[in-house]
């Protein structure tokens, strides 16, 4: 490996699905392909795209295949160098309200599985944008959590929000901050989205309890799905819930605050011969 190479980060990807996503999404993340003489055959049709991207494929045995993955993989695997992912600032808040953006903040997640599990329900729900904080970003480069993504982990746009609570604290006029917690918080109805006019939403999702510096930041606080004194659902169960909820929410209109109402306003007076 050059140790001269601007993506310092070493990453290998495992199984079919993130590869394609890797080459779909990150082309230029790609440095070697690994796989089985019995599997070589159905990546013949990437081959010129390799071929371009100067990506060597090697064909190994099972047991070398492993070896390389640093896990189980019984078809193909590929050597991937990453950049390190920015810093969210004030800035790109305020682009996110332009362009209408919902975003999700992973606070605190410690397990790669449950990393995995947002990536993959953000990805189904076509949201794009993850912020990671409170130790998550330990996370960002985990193998599990890209492997167990499948794939999703490529579509998504990462990103570092250092000192949480205070980003929060500053861009309070422009973000609603949505959280999920185990333990407080109302009971939430998944068919009810939270609306929030003329401004952009951000779903705060904790790895344990919400901390207690982010709670004052936080405008709407429901717990997990689930009935209070029964089992509680984990973190990856509630996720794919939490967030098709989430992205079910209407987007702000352009026009601005209220507009949805004045609009049905105007179309009442224009509708009333009296008036």
């Amino acid at each position: 490996m050059n140790t001269n190479d601007p993506h310092p980060n070493r990453l290998v990807i495992r199984g079919i699905a993130a590869l394609l996503a890797c080459l779909k999404h990150h082309p230029k993340a790609l440095r070697e392909v690994v796989a089985t003489a019995a599997f070589a055959p159905n990546l013949a049709e990437h081959d010129a795209a390799f071929a371009e991207l100067g990506v060597k494929t090697r064909i190994v045995g099972p047991i070398e295949l492993a070896q390389t993955a640093e896990g189980p993989c019984d078809d193909v695997c590929a050597l991937t160098m990453r950049p390190d992912f920015g810093l969210a600032r004030i800035s790109d808040f305020a682009e996110w309200r332009e362009s209408r953006e919902s975003i999700v903040i992973a606070d605190g997640v410690t397990d790669p599985a449950d990393l995995a599990a947002i990536a993959r329900s953000m990805a189904a729900f076509g949201l794009k944008r993850l912020l990671l904080s409170g130790g998550t970003e330990k996370l960002s480069f985990h193998p599990e959590a890209w492997n167990l993504s499948r794939g999703a982990m490529e579509q998504l746009r990462l990103m570092r929000a250092a000192a949480l609570g205070g980003l929060l604290k500053l861009v309070e006029d422009r973000c609603c901050v949505v959280a999920l917690s185990p333990d407080i918080g109302r009971k939430i109805d998944l068919g009810v989205p939270v609306r929030v006019p003329a401004r952009h939403l951000a779903l705060l999702i904790p790895g344990g309890k919400l901390d207690p510096d982010i709670q004052p930041r936080v405008e709407h606080c429901y717990r997990f799905p689930g009935l209070v004194g029964q089992p509680a659902l984990s973190l990856s169960e509630i996720a794919p819930l939490a967030i098709a909820w989430f992205a079910s929410t209407p987007q702000p209109r352009a026009d601005g605050f209220l507009s949805r109402k004045r609009a049905r306003h105007a179309k009442d007076k224009g509708s009333n011969p009296t008036s």
